[in-house]
Parts: C-alpha cells; sequence; structure tokens
C-alpha cells in the first residue's frame, strides 16, 4: 500500500537497458502524475511534509500522508536528528530523490484502499459497454492459431462449457496482465517458454522462450521488535478479537478508524558507504548515487516471524533490501502444470544482499538507542548481541527473513536487439504475434520503490502505446 515511484536514475538505467527513451524519469513523470489524485487533507497543516510538485492531483489512485500513530511521530524525528548520518530528513521520497528518512505516503482515499480494481475495473466496468469482466475464472493458456513462420495469438482458454473449456477470440491482440508469479506459468502453459520444461511438463511448444520465468527479484524484508511502555500500539488488535470486529464494523459503517489507515508513519532509505569493503568484489548494484540499497520502516506493531507475545506493547524496525542482486525463478510443476508452480525465490544467495542487511540492522540498533525513546523505555525484543559479530548476524538474517512481496522481473523486459529476455519495449512478446504483457513481470532491474505505483505508471504507458499501435 506505500506510493512510491523509486528515483530518476533508475528509470534512466531501464530506458538505457530496453533502448527506448520513454521509459525514462522524464517520460514516464507524466503518467505517475496521471494516474495519481493526491489528497490535502482538512483542517490539517502538510506543509513541509511533502513536494506539491511531485505528485498529481486529478488521477484516479487516491493516495495520501499517514496520520495516525502520533505518539511515534515526534520521537521517530528527534531520533533522527540525534542518530545523524543517512537520517537526514527528505521532504519527499517521490520527488525522483529518495535518500533520507520522511514522512510515508500510501494508496488510500476516503478511509479505503485505493486500489487498481476499486479505480480503474471497476468505475470502467460501470461506465464502458466494451468492458466485461469474468469473475472466478482462471486461464488456462493463450492459444495460438498458427505457429509458422510466427506464432499468432487469437484466442485465451479457461475452464467451462460443455467441453469442459471456452475459448474467447481476440479481434486485435491479446493482453496478459496476471503478475510476476502468474505469467511465466500462463506462457509456459501456452507453449511459449524454456523448451526443457515444457517437454518436462508434456506441452507442445509453440515458441522456446528460455528467458520465461527467470530473473525473479524481490525486496527481501526483516524486522527488528521493541518492546514500548505505551498502551498506543496496535498489538491489541491481534490479540482481540472483539476489538477486531469492533474496528471492522465502524470501518464497514463510515470508512474511519483504525482499519482506515495503517501501522507506520516514515520511511528512509538509504545507501552502505561507498567505502565499504563489499565493493572490492561486487559493482554497486544501483544506477546513481541516489539510490538506495535499503529502506527501514517504523511500525506501530509487532512484525517478525515468532508469535507475538501474550502481553506488552511492541514498535518493529522494519526493513526491506531495496537493490538486491540474488535473483530466483519460476518454473511449472512437470507433474501437474495447471496446478501451482515451483518458486525459488533466490533470497540471499549474492553476499551483497547480506552484507547490506547487515548494516541496515546495526544502524536500526544504534538509532533506538537514541535518547529520543528512552521516554517509551524502548527494549530490543531479539537477543542483540548477535549483530556484535558478522555470522551470528548473518544466522539471525537467515532464519528470520521474510519476502517483500514485490517480485518482479520473470518476462523481463529487453530491447528490440536483444536475444534474451522476453518482451520488447512496445510490451510484445518477442516472436509471437497478437500477444503482449503488461505488469510487473516484465521490469528487469527491481525499483527502489515499493513496485505498485511504479507499475501503475508503466501500464499507463503501456495504454497509450497499444493505443498507439
Amino acid at each position: 500500500m506505500v506510493y512510491s515511484h523509486g528515483y530518476a536514475g533508475e528509470y534512466d538505467k531501464f530506458a538505457a537497458s530496453v533502448k527506448d527513451d520513454g521509459f525514462s524519469w522524464a517520460k514516464l513523470l507524466p503518467y505517475m502524475r496521471k494516474n495519481e489524485a493526491f489528497q490535502v487533507p482538512t483542517g490539517v497543516n502538510i506543509t513541509g511534509k511533502f513536494d506539491p510538485n511531485a505528485h498529481g492531483f486529478n488521477g484516479v489512485i487516491g493516495t495520501e500522508i499517514h496520520s495516525n500513530n502520533a505518539w511515534l511521530f515526534q520521537p521517530i524525528l528527534d531520533a533522527a536528528a540525534q542518530t545523524g548520518g543517512t537520517f537526514t530528513y527528505n521532504q519527499d521520497y517521490n520527488s525522483g530523490s529518495m535518500l533520507g528518512i520522511g514522512w510515508q505516503q500510501t494508496a488510500i482515499k476516503a478511509g479505503q484502499r485505493s486500489s487498481a480494481a476499486a479505480a480503474y475495473i471497476n468505475k470502467q466496468s460501470h461506465e464502458r459497454k466494451n468492458l466485461d469482466v469474468l469473475v472466478n475464472t482462471l486461464v488456462n493458456r493463450v492459444v495460438a492459431n498458427s505457429t509458422q513462420p510466427t506464432p499468432k495469438i487469437t484466442a485465451v482458454e479457461f475452464p467451462g462449457g460443455n467441453n469442459g473449456t471456452m475459448q474467447v477470440h481476440a479481434r486485435k491482440e491479446v493482453i496478459v496482465s496476471t503478475g510476476t508469479m502468474n505469467t511465466p506459468p500462463l506462457l509456459m502453459r501456452s507453449g511459449l517458454g524454456p523448451e526443457d520444461q515444457l517437454k518436462a511438463a508434456g506441452i507442445q511448444t509453440v515458441l522456446a522462450i528460455p528467458h520465461v520465468g527467470q530473473n525473479l527479484i524481490d525486496h527481501i524484508m526483516i524486522g527488528l521488535p521493541y518492546q514500548v511502555n505505551t498502551t498506543e500500539t496496535d498489538d491489541e488488535i491481534t490479540r482481540n478479537a472483539t476489538l477486531r470486529q469492533t474496528l471492522l464494523d465502524q470501518w464497514r459503517k463510515d470508512h474511519t478508524g483504525r482499519y482506515a489507515e495503517v501501522s507506520d508513519s516514515h520511511i528512509k532509505f538509504s545507501r552502505i558507504p561507498d567505502s565499504a569493503s563489499i565493493f572490492s568484489t561486487v559493482a554497486d548494484p544501483t544506477a546513481s548515487k541516489e539510490g538506495p540499497h535499503y529502506e527501514q520502516l517504523i511500525n506501530n506493531n509487532w512484525v517478525f516471524n515468532d508469535p507475538l507475545p501474550e502481553t506488552g506493547y511492541f514498535m518493529t524496525m522494519l526493513h526491506f533490501l531495496s537493490s538486491p542482486i540474488s535473483h530466483g525463478s519460476i518454473r511449472l510443476n512437470p507433474s501437474d502444470p495447471n496446478g501451482m508452480a515451483l518458486i525459488d525465490p533466490g533470497y540471499l544467495n549474492e553476499d551483497f544482499d547480506v552484507f547490506v542487511l547487515r548494516a541496515a540492522l546495526r544502524e536500526s540498533i544504534q538509532y533506538m538507542r537514541a535518547p529520543a525513546w528512552q521516554k517509551f523505555n524502548a527494549t530490543p525484543h531479539f537477543d542483540v548481541t548477535v549483530a556484535d559479530n558478522d555470522d551470528t548476524l548473518t544466522e539471525f538474517i537467515r532464519n528470520y527473513v521474510g519476502g517483500g512481496v514485490h517480485c518482479v522481473g520473470t518476462a523481463r523486459m529487453v530491447s528490440h536487439d536483444s536475444t534474451d529476455g522476453v518482451v520488447g519495449p512496445d510490451f510484445k512478446v518477442k516472436g509471437v504475434d497478437g500477444l503482449r504483457v503488461v505488469d510487473a513481470s516484465i521490469i528487469p532491474y527491481i525499483p527502489s520503490g515499493h513496485t505498485m505505483a511504479v507499475v501503475y505508471a508503466l501500464a499507463e504507458r503501456a495504454s497509450d502505446v497499444i493505443k498507439g499501435a
């Protein structure tokens, strides 16, 4: 739900890699603004908390600055000033420059999540006569009516009808928007993918595309919980079923209350030092010195792999790896190609990723020792001595790391003249007619921001590219 675009340099890197300036920061910025409807709250002064020049105000996705958990606001910013270093204040991380700590922006409008389903599909389904939405339907495959000289996709097949399957035929093109995890299996079930996997699953090859399902990248996540002496955290919501129902009833009535907001108010993006020893063996994966290596969020509740303790109140320093270099993959299950795919996230396969997380966690431990937290008796609810040694901290990370659910890259976009990848800058699957992919799977490098806002901007551009074809 965090609304963050990333920094300008990584879009320019994207544009250079696919040899299309349309993916540069300058060219995508109008689409970012077109998508967004930033909500300036009534009666609340947010001057200095965001940059109006970095936002759109008339789009379809509502965004806002978080305003709950007021007890956290002052200690978060005071501790940042006391810690110094990378904790410099950033008025707006969506300005194209992300580094520093600032107020978090979320895709919320009038107490409800402002999603693609609500803002695009639901709205369009009521306003357009040429849009039908088939719910509770899982597509089996896309269908080619010929394979020579170039495969041409003309239909979509899904369960139903007297014969067990039905097909919807396209007059022009089929557009796949099934996401990073589902697009590769769909393509492979359609005979488009690595030939060895298709053969093992008993699927006839329509076109061998070796890179389908490769290049899976995610923002790895890990939290550090701290016990505090305030009762204003959200932990009681987790423990108390009656309270949860009361809050849900309130939200259903008028979209107000605790369920109308999130549990974090500030966000920070940072780099490890240029002099870090890891750079003697690994190249910096960021596009410029403006690119973050890691992200920190301060959550008003327990966010940890261990269960929430039965008593006590907690806040969590949550960390995301912003520029990971570890890659995973998605493969068809040869014994059940229509079932769940085989996912290898590849987390922490590279030493760089472990190095960055160690640095991030150690920095957070220092930050939580700032005088501003003493009033709340912020006490680590984990063995803080694990940070004294690289080996023990690495073991801790490997035991407690999880997925950030920001996956990209499994149908990677490349330039028209590249011999690898899956789609070209026109969103067309390479070597195939009548088929495009428009979702997070096409993004070649994981954005430093959370991927939602990035996908919206790319989809808006894709819409113009398709309409102009």
